[in-house]
C-alpha cells in the first residue's frame, strides 16, 4: 500500500460536458458522483486538497460552485471558477477514503464558455497535514508520548503477572509474620523464598511504581534476610528460642508484603495475563504507528 497521496482528476467544463454549437459550449452539466482514493494506513493527520485546472478562456459572470462530501462529513463548497484551491479534512483529519462531488450551483445549466474552456479538478488524495518541521516534530511527539505510555502500561502489568506468580508465597507470609520460626517453618519459608526470589528483587529494585521508594528499601532488606533462613541462628533469640517475622524483619514489612498480596488475589494470574496481552498488543500498535510516522514525516524531519 502507497504511504504518501496520489491524484485524480474529475472533468467539469469540456465539450464531455456541455453542448458545444456555434464557438460557445452551453447547457453544461456536472454529475454527481462518488470520487474513491486509494487507502493506506497513516500515523499523521492527512487533508486532501482540491485545485481547479484551467485552460482556453472560460470567462464567466456565474459564481459555479460544487460541494466536496466526504463520508461522515459536511459537505465543503468550492466556488471553483475563483479560487484556484481548497482543502477538504476530514473531522478527526483521518484518510478521507471517497468524496462525493455534486453540483452545488444553480448557474451551471445557464451558464456559456468559448469553446476553447476546458475546467477540471486535480485532487490530491491524503497528503500529510503538515507545513513545518515544527509542526512535524510535535506531531511525532505526541506519538512517542503516547508510544511511552502504552510501554508503561504494559510493563505494569507484566509486573503484576510476576507478582501473582508469588501470590501463596505472599500470602503465607502475611499470615506468618507473628508466628514462631521453628525450623520446619523457617525451612518451609526459605524454599519458597528462593523460589520467589526473582519477582521480590524485581519488586524491589522498581516494580514500575507499584511501591514507593520507601517500601522498595523495606523489601530489598527483607529479600535479603529471607536468605538466611535456612541458618537457624539467624531466627533463635541467644536463648535458643525462635523469632517471629516481625522480630527478625522488623514490623514496616508487614505493610509491604500485604501490598503486593494484594496486588496477588487468588485468580489475578489469569486477568493480569489477559490484560498483559491486550497492553503488548497495544504497545507494539503505537510503535508500529511511531515508525509509519517517522517515515512519513521525513521530508519535514529531514529537510
Amino acid at each position: 500500500m502507497p504511504v504518501f497521496a496520489d491524484t485524480s482528476s474529475v472533468d467539469l467544463i469540456s465539450p464531455a460536458r456541455c453542448t458545444q454549437s456555434g464557438g460557445r459550449l452551453t447547457r453544461c452539466a456536472i454529475p454527481t458522483q462518488t470520487l474513491n482514493a486509494t487507502p493506506f494506513t497513516s500515523a499523521v493527520p492527512l487533508r486532501t486538497t482540491v485545485r481547479r485546472v484551467m485552460s482556453g478562456n472560460c470567462s464567466t459572470q456565474y459564481p459555479l460552485e460544487v460541494t466536496l462530501t466526504p463520508p461522515g462529513n459536511a459537505g465543503t463548497r468550492y466556488t471553483f471558477m475563483s479560487t484556484a484551491e481548497v482543502i477538504v479534512r476530514d473531522l478527526d483529519r483521518a484518510l478521507i477514503p471517497s468524496m462525493e462531488l455534486r453540483d452545488s450551483s444553480s448557474w451551471t445549466n445557464v451558464a456559456a464558455f468559448n469553446d476553447t474552456c476546458r475546467a477540471s479538478l486535480s485532487i490530491t488524495w491524503n497528503e500529510v497535514d503538515v507545513d513545518s518541521t515544527a509542526q512535524a516534530q510535535a506531531i511525532l511527539q505526541d506519538l512517542q508520548n503516547d508510544l511511552d505510555a502504552k510501554v508503561a502500561q504494559r510493563d505494569h502489568l507484566a509486573s503484576l503477572v510476576e507478582y501473582s506468580a508469588a501470590f501463596d508465597f505472599m500470602k503465607t507470609l502475611a499470615n506468618s509474620f507473628l508466628v514462631d520460626l521453628n525450623n520446619q517453618t523457617a525451612y518451609a519459608l526459605h524454599v519458597q523464598a528462593q523460589e520467589a526470589a526473582p519477582v521480590i528483587f524485581t519488586a524491589a529494585m522498581g516494580c514500575n511504581g507499584a511501591l514507593t521508594d520507601e517500601e522498595s528499601v523495606i523489601l530489598t532488606n527483607f529479600y535479603f534476610v529471607l536468605g538466611s533462613l535456612s541458618d537457624p541462628t539467624k531466627y533463635h533469640h541467644p536463648d535458643g528460642s525462635p523469632k517471629t517475622l516481625e522480630e527478625l524483619i522488623g514490623p514496616q514489612a508487614l505493610p509491604v508484603i500485604q501490598k503486593l498480596s494484594q496486588l496477588s488475589q487468588a485468580g489475578a494470574k489469569e486477568q493480569y495475563q489477559a490484560q498483559y496481552q491486550v497492553a503488548a498488543q497495544v504497545a507494539a500498535a503505537a510503535q508500529a504507528k511511531v515508525a509509519l510516522a517517522t517515515t512519513q514525516l521525513a521530508p519535514w524531519l529531514n529537510p
